[in-house]
Formats: structure tokens, sequence, C-alpha cells
């Protein structure tokens, strides 16, 4: 049987960190940025509180929600262990 034709294709990200977490935290060294990433597979249900958590720390205010969680820290990103599969270089 021969193959058909391929009508349509896509590509998408998969992204996911080490522990398999979200990350909703400020970069390290640049504060003024907002880091929000890990939600591969099932980031779109959560869009609208994340939305909401990162609107809020950009005003300057604390969330409502506990995102201490999600934060970056829970990593040790420090040169001499690097962590596999998580790092904030291009970033």
């Amino acid at each position: 049987m021969e193959a058909g034709r391929l009508l349509k294709g896509s590509v998408c990200k998969y992204e996911h960190t080490p522990d398999e977490d979200f990350i909703i935290d400020r970069h390290p060294a640049y504060r003024h940025i907002l880091l929000a990433g890990g939600f591969s597979g099932h980031g779109f249900k959560f869009s609208s509180v994340v939305g909401e958590i990162l609107a809020d720390l950009a005003a300057g205010r604390a969330s409502k929600q506990n995102i201490g969680p999600f934060s970056l820290s829970r990593f040790d990103l420090s040169p001499d262990r690097p962590q596999s599969g998580l790092t904030l270089e291009g970033i």
C-alpha cells in the first residue's frame, strides 16, 4: 500500500523542568524580567491564573496565589553544580 499525501503538519515546543513543575518567578539577575515556563502538555489550562499572577507581579503587587512552589530558586543553578536540563543561558 502506498503512503498518502501529507495534508497538514505542525510543530510544537515541549518544555518541562527537571521536577516537572512550572517556573513562575523573576529572573535572578534582571529582576524586571518575569519568567513563566514549563507548562507543556497542560499549561493552557492554567493560562488565566498565570496571566493574573504575571500581571500582579509586573504591576509591583504581590500575587494572591501561593507561587512559592514555582520559584526558580528551588533549583541550584550555581556554576559548580549545574542542574541537568535547566539553564538560564540565552535568557
